[in-house]
């Protein structure tokens, strides 16, 4: 089974997604309109299909292309260690006010004083400077992933903090565990070993990435086989608020990811009710109990349902006709209120046209939780219990008359 190149927080599990995923007997056109760090299209590719995949995280665009492409294994080495050189000699150039990725911003500058100490701050701005130079895009790729690597870990990385790759990430020291430069050939070699793909090797399929919005897909109708995903769920996972650790190396400030944020599925920012709303309201409804909800978490709840909704009319209108779309949903909490994100998924599928044909519960690994299980008693213990499954549904679509 193929093993993943960077930490990403609730990834989806290779051995089910490889399981949903049918032998290369007819090549198929696999879609994940939320791809994550790349699983789908992975699994895609080795099992001989092609397949696309969008996401709105700019990290999660570039580890995707990094675990899709093809390596070069010598000359990707090769360019690391050059980019390790030009780093080292850099870095003798560089003061505390210059140890900053060129054109940030003061907001983004206090962030980075706050989370790297001066020794890696300077480091990093070398590194990512040499690494900005390497004009092979696919190479490129790789050296972001492995320099992402150093720093959205779970542990000891080469910033401040714990916990980075669990998107919640808590500043424990005074200075870095360990040195950028230390790390560096190690994240790259650990890539290069792992790579599924490696260039020269004939492989049937193909796989591509790009940022898009899944409530807005720029796909043809009826163009795409087969869809596997794994919805946000909402108040649950800020894939962002680790990422940005990474991503203010790469030219993206605080306010901009910020933006981002605000605007991306299962957002905390909520939406207001309109005279449109009597369906979401309907699933809403069976989401929770929403009694239990104040006026801005319903507000938090609507919006994600409105989401949901634009999500899945996307998918309908780009699957082709009795092609299936497998979600994999994990549901959640919303101040000790139980939400049934799975429960949503069904219902609005079905509004939009999807047949459901199965749902069933999968235990999730310990290793996999994003959150423990709420443990106040009012939660209660089936209330404990759902919380450490997900749900796999398949909605299939019926053949155009």
């Amino acid at each position: 089974m193929f093993k993943p190149i960077h930490p990403f927080p609730a990834r989806m599990a290779p051995e089910l997604v490889w399981e949903e995923m049918p032998d290369d007997s007819k090549s198929l056109r696999v879609l994940d309109p939320m791809v994550g760090s790349g699983t789908t299209l992975v699994a895609a590719r080795l099992r001989g299909h092609d397949a696309i995949g969008f996401d709105r995280d700019p990290l999660a665009v570039l580890i995707s292309k990094a675990w899709i492409g093809d390596v070069d294994v010598a000359r990707t080495e090769k360019r690391a260690a050059e980019v390790l050189e030009r780093a080292k000699r850099r870095v003798l150039r560089l003061t505390k006010r210059s140890s900053y990725p060129e054109d940030t911003d003061d907001e983004t500058r206090g962030f980075i004083d706050f989370w790297f100490d001066i020794d890696n701050r300077k480091e990093l701005t070398a590194l990512a400077a040499s690494i900005s130079c390497v004009r092979d895009e696919g190479i490129r790729n790789v050296l972001w992933c492995a320099f992402s690597r150093m720093i959205i870990t779970k542990e000891a990385g080469v910033s401040l903090a714990m916990d980075v790759s669990h998107s919640r990430p808590h500043r424990v020291f005074d200075v870095a565990p360990h040195s950028a430069f230390d790390r560096f050939a190690r994240a790259v070699n650990y890539i290069t070993k792992l790579a599924p793909f490696i260039a020269g090797k004939q492989s049937k399929g193909a796989a591509v990435v790009s940022s898009e919005d899944a409530r807005k897909m720029p796909l043809g109708a009826e163009t795409i086989d087969l869809i596997i995903t794994s919805p946000p769920y909402l108040n649950a996972i800020d894939y962002l608020r680790g990422h940005k650790l990474s991503l203010v190396w790469m030219g993206h400030n605080i306010a901009a990811i910020r933006m981002l944020r605000a605007t991306n599925m299962g957002t905390e920012v909520a939406a207001t009710a309109t005279l449109a709303d009597v369906a979401v309201g309907q699933v809403m409804e069976k989401m929770c109990a929403g009694e239990l909800l104040d006026a801005r978490h319903r507000g938090m709840l609507r919006r994600y349902v409105r989401d949901l909704q634009a999500l899945l009319s996307e998918c309908h209108r780009v699957l082709r006709g009795e092609g299936n779309a497998v979600l994999v949903c994990g549901d959640c909490t919303l101040r000790e209120t139980f939400i049934a994100n799975s429960t949503a998924v069904k219902l609005l599928g079905t509004a939009v046209g999807f047949q459901l044909i199965s749902s069933r519960r999968r235990a999730l690994p310990e290793n996999r939780r994003y959150l423990p299980p709420p443990e106040s008693r009012s939660a209660g213990i089936a209330l404990r219990k759902r919380m450490r499954e997900e749900v796999i549904l398949t909605l299939k679509k019926p053949r155009s008359r």
